[in-house]
């Protein structure tokens, strides 16, 4: 007896996938605009001009940060050394800074991008080419990063005194009313975007995040594709700790410790699949706003901080379940099942 056609076949299967991808992002911006008239309906405040610029504020650099974990994840991989890349970059940054009082704007942006690329890298070559699974490779380079970070600070903080004037005052300057921060994190996700979208680099991370055996078939080198992507997760945390360390003036050992979680799961909120080869950077920044909508909000209703941990927990463990049903719809889709 033949074997029907599988659902892949059919001309409407590939429109229905794309319907589903566009509609993740969408019912992102649909939750996030639910739940700020809910937090407005709770609280006079949370819809000021103010609160609102603060929201975008604290959601700017997470942004970045859940950025570089969405590129990652594309490739069905994650990292969780982010925080300590972070952390590590902002540190190393402001001591130069301290120490160099000459250093210029230029310097300033250069050594955290560098330091950066290099922390991604090292995690790329362990995962990609070391054969190192990512979990266990990047937990290892937090522990390390993170370490490297104590040992070289010997316990002392970095005062916003000791920093040039400029490096601070600039993420707090305004063009047309908007804080430059936010202005940067827009530039920087819609950037990325964009290069995923344009180049072929990003077609290639979706194709080794979907299937990097038919990828390895294709041609494509999955190895150096990860290493790439590694790279590029630095990179942008060099960014993210470079305007983090701006943003707080006195940067201690432990600066972004837990963003590795906050970066996930704003990635994976904002629909950016933990199987690989589906979601955005557009969607993984929409994430950062939505953890930082929540928690600005129940801050604002005064939440113990315990529920506000749980609350968040459990919006992380809901996308994760959405995830995995819009991934079996998809699989039914395509023909992962026959008759």
């Amino acid at each position: 007896m033949s074997e029907a056609p599988s659902v892949a076949a059919r001309p409407g299967s590939r429109n229905l996938v794309e319907v589903v991808l566009r509609l993740r992002e969408a019912g992102v911006v649909v939750f996030l605009v639910v739940l700020g008239l809910a937090f407005g309906l709770a609280t006079d405040r949370f819809l000021s001009v103010q609160n609102l610029t603060t929201v975008a504020s604290s959601a700017a650099i997470l942004a970045i940060a859940a950025c570089a974990q969405a590129i990652v994840l594309i490739t069905r991989n994650l990292d969780v050394s982010v925080g300590s890349m972070m952390g590590l970059v902002a540190y190393l940054t402001a001591d130069w800074a301290a120490t160099h009082p000459g250093i210029t704007p230029v310097e300033v942006v250069a050594i955290p991008l560098m330091i950066g690329t290099v922390l991604g890298a090292i995690n790329g070559l362990l995962v990609a080419y070391g054969r190192v699974p990512a979990l266990i490779a990047t937990l290892g380079t937090m522990s390390l990063y993170r370490g490297f970070t104590y040992i070289y600070a010997h316990g002392q903080e970095v005062t916003s005194s000791r920093l040039p004037p400029w490096m601070l005052s600039s993420v707090d300057a305004r063009i047309g009313g908007l804080p430059i921060l936010i202005l940067v994190s827009i530039a920087i996700v819609a950037v990325v975007a964009w290069l995923l979208h344009a180049y072929p680099f990003g077609r290639r991370l979706y194709a080794v995040g979907s299937n990097g055996v038919a990828a390895w078939f294709f041609g494509l080198r999955a190895e150096r594709v990860v290493f790439f992507a590694y790279v590029a997760c630095g990179f942008l945390c060099g960014i993210a700790g470079l305007l983090y360390a701006a943003r707080v003036g006195t940067v201690t050992v432990v600066l972004a410790n837990g963003w590795e979680m906050s970066s996930l799961a704003s990635a994976v909120i904002g629909g950016v699949s933990v199987s690989g080869g589906s979601g955005t950077v557009v969607g993984a920044a929409l994430g950062a706003v939505v953890l930082a909508t929540i928690d600005n909000g129940l801050v604002l209703l005064r939440v113990p901080e315990f529920w506000r941990m749980f609350i968040q927990g459990a919006a992380i463990v809901a996308a994760v379940a959405v995830d995995a049903l819009i991934a079996e719809a998809i699989r039914r889709s395509t023909g992962g099942r026959r008759r």
